[in-house]
């Protein structure tokens, strides 16, 4: 059935609904489908005309026959396809207070299926918030626009858009649809729905005349649930207790809880509706149950001890063990359930008789045993600050107690570490099983020893052949153990060891532990140190100009830089030779050198002094057709100069020229000269070509 019919269907039952209030001037007949929840503030809202189904309001909470509604719907849905939206969500609540009108019927729709048994509640508003996800040309778009166009969340009222409906399953009170054009998938007609109204008994009004009849009750200690068969004409039914009206219930049960143990309560039904009541059903008297026993469990070793709670006025007790035949206890409140096996597993439960009563059945109690001695338990592992042990596991056990020097700590597992302990100290440990309050016998003990203190090793090299290594004392030693590059070289009762016998600026690994008679401790990390490198040698000037000196060496090995001191002043360098620069013309310098590395430096090198040049001269040249006069500026400090002409050294004079002659006119002739100082001397100036004139 679509949309508009169901509209049709709700359109003659507000035609009847208005016959039954002009009849009765009132909601809550037995039998109406319709309320407004302005005038109806409790009581029935709807029902099924055999009252197998009622919706009411009691104590302010809408019910389903005794299943509590929630009016809360929520749909949401992933929809794998591009040309749809991707993801929407929907999430709709109602209240109480904005129901408008109700009809039972069966209703079937595409999402929900069929529901044999429906409330379709309709609302003046709901609450909506509406989410939809939409994947456009490799772009996601969120919207909270729901299908009519509002921007959620919001309330949408009756006066936008209608039907605003929820249908609730009758039978369980579940909210399982959402009638509306809000509702997407009925919106675009992806799905439908369809409501088939029952058709409303109109009958003369009168008081109910049927007693409820039929009484019947399940009883607990502290509990009766009532019920009895339905009266025509009832919209309710009121329940007497010892001669005092307790309630009223909508539907054919009653629950009476928080009543005493042990107890005789008499009660008495009618129906009622508008405009009376009937007579009050014949007595029912219904006896509490005795209280029901608590139980508890005391296990130890290969044995449980049951105990409970004396029950007033029991006279005995019947207590099961792993459902065999239960066992009669008279006058006493616990039993010792013996001779067990480790590891297995037992349930416990009791129940209390008196001469013409009993309770019902104790929760039950169920207890895993465990042996009553553990083995196994040995030192896993000691270090100077810490003892692991370790031992078997022991079925049935839930933990364990271990005992360290004493002191009890409970463990799930079975192994654990003591730590913060002192080195070389001694320590005792037991262990013993438990399943919850139960605990097994204590295994043997077993002793542990902390290791001595791990030394802290520093290391050193004060020469080229001799690696240092050195430590603080550790209590309880006896003397040390060295290891250098993975081998013991010797021991040492002081806490310094020499290595000798090595090799300029070679790298070893060293550790050390230390030791007693009894004990000793863990190594110490590998420390790796370098001897000092050699001398340089080979360090010699090979080069200078009248500004620079350079300075040459061979390597050294394991050297990772060098010193050098130039006139005093000490620079580091990282290659083999060094240019130093910036110098005046025709003075010394003195050089030295040394290696160095991580552990330290060399001895130095011999000095090497250094020498500039004097300055070059520049050279100037004028010519006849048969001599070339050469002209210079003097250089300072020079005491002559020497002249060569066409590769021929042709003359040395002090002065600051000189005259070539005899030269046949035209010729060409190129010349140098440089200065002289002792046995310092300039660069050779640059060929300077001159030819004579013709």
């Amino acid at each position: 059935m679509g949309a508009g019919k169901r509209k049709n269907g709700f359109y003659l039952w507000t035609v009847r609904l208005l016959v039954i209030m002009l009849v009765f001037g009132q909601f809550g007949v037995y039998g109406g489908n319709r309320a407004h929840a302005a005038s109806v503030q409790g009581g029935v809202l709807s029902s099924s005309n055999d009252s197998q189904f009622v919706l009411y309001v009691q104590e302010g909470k809408l019910k389903s026959n005794m299943n509590q509604v929630q009016l809360r719907w929520q749909r949401s849905e992933n929809i794998p396809t591009s040309t749809l939206p991707s993801f929407k969500s929907q999430l709709i609540v109602g209240e109480t207070n904005d129901i408008s009108q109700v009809s039972f019927g069966k209703y079937h729709s595409t999402y929900t299926g069929e529901v044999k048994h429906a409330f379709v509640v309709e609302f003046n508003k709901l609450w909506e918030e509406y989410h939809q996800v939409d994947f456009v040309n490799g772009d996601w778009l969120f919207s909270e626009t729901d299908p009519i166009g509002n921007v959620t969340p919001i309330n949408v009222y009756n006066t936008q858009v209608e039907p605003l409906s929820l249908v609730i399953n009758a039978e369980t009170g579940q909210v399982v649809d959402l009638v509306s054009n809000i509702n997407p998938y009925y919106h675009s007609s992806e799905e439908n729905y369809s409501f088939i109204p029952e058709t409303v008994e109109v009958e003369e009004p009168t008081v109910p005349i049927e007693i409820p009849t039929g009484l019947v009750a399940k009883v607990s200690d502290g509990s009766v649930e009532l019920s009895w068969d339905k009266s025509n004409k009832a919209t309710a039914y009121e329940v007497e207790v010892n001669g005092t009206l307790k309630g009223q219930s909508y539907i054919n049960t009653w629950v009476d809880n928080s009543l005493n143990s042990n107890s005789v309560y008499d009660y008495r039904v009618r129906a009622v509706n508008s405009f009376g009541a009937s007579e009050w059903s014949d007595t029912y008297s219904v006896k509490t149950l005795l209280s029901k026993p608590s139980l508890n469990v005391i296990p130890v070793a290969r044995k449980n001890t049951i105990q409970w709670s004396p029950i007033g006025d029991a006279d005995f007790y019947k207590l099961q063990i792993d459902e065999d035949e239960p066992i009669q206890l008279n006058n006493t409140n616990s039993y010792d359930h013996t001779d067990l096996v480790p590891g297995s597993n037992h349930s416990y439960k009791i129940k209390a008789f008196s001469s013409d009563n009993e309770s019902l059945w104790s929760d039950t109690y169920s207890q895993l045993t465990v042996s009553d001695y553990e083995s196994g338990l040995r030192i896993m592992e000691a270090k100077s600050n810490q003892i692991k042990v370790s031992w078997q596991a022991v079925s049935g056990a839930t933990g364990y107690e271990l005992e360290i020097d004493g002191k009890l700590v409970s463990v799930s597992g079975t192994s654990y570490t003591k730590t913060g302990l002192t080195p070389d100290s001694q320590h005792t440990f037991r262990v013993r099983t438990k399943n919850k309050l139960e605990v097994g016998s204590w295994s043997n003990s077993v002793l542990g020893l902390t290791q001595l203190a791990t030394p802290v090793l520093k290391t050193n090299s004060f020469s080229s052949k001799d690696a240092q290594l050195f430590w603080q004392l550790i209590k309880g030693a006896s003397y040390y153990e060295i290891e250098m590059d993975g081998s013991i070289v010797g021991r040492s009762i002081d806490p310094t060891y020499i290595v000798e016998g090595l090799n300029p600026g070679e790298s070893h690994k060293y550790r050390i532990r230390a030791l007693s008679d009894t004990n000793d401790s863990a190594w110490t990390g590998i420390i790796s140190q370098v001897t000092q490198p050699d001398v340089v040698t080979g360090f010699n000037v090979t080069a200078s100009t009248n500004k620079s000196i350079t300075l040459k060496w061979n390597a050294v090995k394991g050297a990772t830089a060098y010193d050098l001191e130039v006139d005093g002043v000490t620079i580091s360098v990282s290659g083999t030779s060094y240019i130093k620069s910036n110098l005046l013309p025709d003075t010394d310098h003195v050089f030295r050198i040394r290696s160095k590395n991580a552990a330290g430096v060399s001895s130095w090198s011999e000095q090497v002094l250094g020498l500039t040049k004097l300055v070059t001269p520049i050279l100037k040249g004028n010519q006849t057709n048969a001599s070339i006069t050469l002209t210079w500026v003097a250089v300072p400090g020079a005491t002559s100069y020497e002249i060569e002409a066409d590769g021929n050294i042709v003359g040395i004079t002090d002065e600051h020229l000189f005259v070539h002659s005899g030269l046949v006119a035209g010729s060409a002739h190129k010349y140098r000269i440089r200065a002289i100082s002792g046995s310092n001397l300039s660069d050779w100036t640059t060929l300077l070509n001159v030819k004579t004139l013709k």
